[in-house]
């Protein structure tokens, strides 16, 4: 039976089409939806220097041609700064790192060998 939840969703910086943060109001994880021009908005931000959970995607020009780069870190700010100088399909990352700062580094690698390496 499912149960009734709330999801909310905050603006850091105004902007609905800019940096988004989603979290289910009873969980401890924290969702940020990043388009990449505004990935040095997310840097100056404190989660960015956390351990988290990451996925890259391409423009969404149709379903058959979507591309997804899932990663780790330990510091995801870092990495992302990475993936931006290297990686050049990705238009947006959707990271997930903990409300408490427990995630521990290894915690994704049961799904980060599950994704699809671009």
């Amino acid at each position: 039976m499912t149960k009734p939840q709330t999801i909310q969703i905050f603006l850091p910086f105004g902007n609905p089409q800019g940096t988004r943060v989603a979290e289910i109001t009873t969980r401890t994880v924290r969702v940020f939806d990043i388009p990449r021009k505004l990935l040095p908005e997310f840097l100056n931000m404190p989660e960015s220097s956390q351990v988290g959970l990451y996925f890259l995607f391409s423009e969404v020009d149709n379903e058959e041609n979507i591309s997804c780069y899932v990663g780790q870190s330990g510091e995801v700010g870092k990495r992302l700064q990475q993936h931006h100088q290297k990686k050049d399909f990705w238009h947006r990352a959707i990271v997930a790192v903990s409300l408490t700062n427990t995630l521990m580094s290894g915690f994704g690698s049961g799904i980060v060998p599950r994704g699809t390496g671009v």
